[in-house]
């Protein structure tokens, strides 16, 4: 997908309303013009030999991804500081307030606690930083919301130099490639093993990453999880007014995380994520339809990739190689 492709379909995922998740999935997927190919750039370890030899695909939790801006909340902490100070403007708001809170909370509070939470002692607070220790629990929320998003990432360039240094040890590692078309290669929910697998139940939807310098407002998703980790804290069923304010969250845990700044567009990345809340390790299984060797790979190296990739029963193996145009390139390998 090209940069105008890919910002519209970022703009139909915003524009999603999130009443039927069926209609918005099916005007999603409209939007979506998947390539034939994708690729994965691996380095060579145990793991990726073991992951290659199996045809495993492991998730990765957002909170391990190494731009520690990807999937990042963006929350407008001066607009949440502004309806703060607001909300404790009068003495009547104050109160209005202290009781509301009361009333969320009455369970996880004690008598003692009740009688001290007055609208006198909440303007004390105040005084002594209340407003900036709930800012900063807001933003704990970050790491909150990363932890439970998993995804893998591919790209739609197999040939991209960034990649090959960045994800596969400088040219001496080795690229997956998926073709899309061929869905017998596609082992998940075909086994006995898949039946209670939220895999196969709720799917693992792939997408394109958007790339923009305009951050995502993340600030309603954000006070949207805060509110239900209170009325799971305070066993507490939480207004309905409260979450009319800030929206059903549908679709937020993709609108964090399918954008990107744009000094990464080059990569031309895709991201399949989890559907459903999931237990680590999170894994999937998926053939590649071929692999390509790293231009600096050791012949020691190239002889244990080949071997796993025919063991895991991958047949076109290809080997990077700079052509007559000095562009990187791929060549196949003959059979031994």
């Amino acid at each position: 997908m090209n940069a105008q492709e890919r910002e519209a379909f970022w703009k139909t995922l915003c524009a999603l309303p999130g009443l039927d998740l069926s209609q918005d999935a099916k005007q999603l997927m409209a939007a979506i013009r998947f390539p034939k190919l994708l690729f994965r750039y691996r380095p060579v370890n145990l793991n990726s030999l073991e992951a290659l030899r199996t045809n495993r695909l492991y998730f990765s939790s957002a909170n391990y991804y190494d731009d520690p801006f990807d999937t990042f909340l963006h929350i407008d902490i001066d607009s949440i500081h502004q309806e703060l100070l607001t909300a404790f403007q009068t003495r009547e708001s104050t109160e209005a307030v202290t009781e509301g809170v009361k009333d969320i909370l009455g369970g996880m509070l004690t008598e003692e606690q009740k009688a001290f939470f007055t609208a006198d002692n909440v303007t004390k607070m105040l005084s002594n930083g209340l407003v900036e220790n709930f800012l900063s629990s807001a933003l704990a929320l970050r790491d909150e919301i990363k932890k439970d998003t998993w995804s893998i990432c591919f790209s739609e360039n197999g040939f991209n130099e960034v990649l090959w240094l960045k994800y596969a040890d400088q040219h001496r590692g080795f690229v997956q490639i998926y073709d899309l078309e061929k869905k017998e290669n596609y082992l998940c929910g075909k086994q006995e093993k898949c039946q209670n697998c939220g895999i196969k139940n709720f799917g693992t939807p792939l997408y394109p990453i958007y790339y923009s310098n305009a951050p995502y407002n993340a600030t309603n998703f954000a006070k949207l999880v805060m509110l239900n980790k209170i009325g799971e804290i305070s066993d507490t069923t939480i207004s309905k007014y409260l979450y009319d304010s800030v929206g059903n969250g549908t679709w937020e845990r993709e609108r964090t995380t399918l954008i990107k700044r744009k000094c990464h567009e080059y990569d031309e990345e895709w991201r399949m994520i989890t559907a459903c809340p999931m237990k680590p390790p999170v894994m999937m299984e998926w053939i590649p339809s071929g692999i390509i060797l790293g231009l600096r790979m050791g012949v020691k190296e190239e002889n244990l990739v080949v071997s796993m990739a025919r063991e895991a029963g991958i047949k076109d193996i290809y080997k990077s190689i700079i052509d007559s145009k000095n562009r990187l390139n791929a060549v196949p390998v003959t059979p031994k």
